[in-house]
């Protein structure tokens, strides 16, 4: 337990971008599901011919990561936010569309 509290719940290998907003992870995922996602992108080929697994297993996590912190109204410590204050979409609501198309 004493190793999570030094590393501040990360892995030694995690590297974050210049600007600070992306974080570059390794992470562990079960094969089928793996399989899955690059099947997805095998799906989406005509669309996006370059698409990967690991597109369709960031596309997940971001999803349901979004979703999560949505619900329960989380948001980032002060120096965390400051990094996205600025951008065109900071402080917008998530409403129901995909690149202003509604569903």
């Amino acid at each position: 337990m004493d190793a999570t509290r030094k590393n501040h719940h990360q892995r030694s290998g995690t590297r974050f971008s210049k600007d600070g907003r992306t974080v570059f992870v390794w992470l562990r995922v079960d094969r089928r599901k793996y399989e899955f996602a690059r099947s997805w992108a095998l799906h989406h080929a005509d669309a996006d011919p370059d698409g990967t697994a690991e597109d369709q297993l960031e596309g997940y996590l971001n999803m349901a990561l979004m979703e999560h912190m949505d619900e329960m109204d989380w948001r980032g410590s002060p120096e965390i936010e400051a990094y996205y204050r600025g951008l065109p979409n900071y402080g917008k609501p998530v409403g129901d569309s995909d690149d202003e198309i509604p569903f």
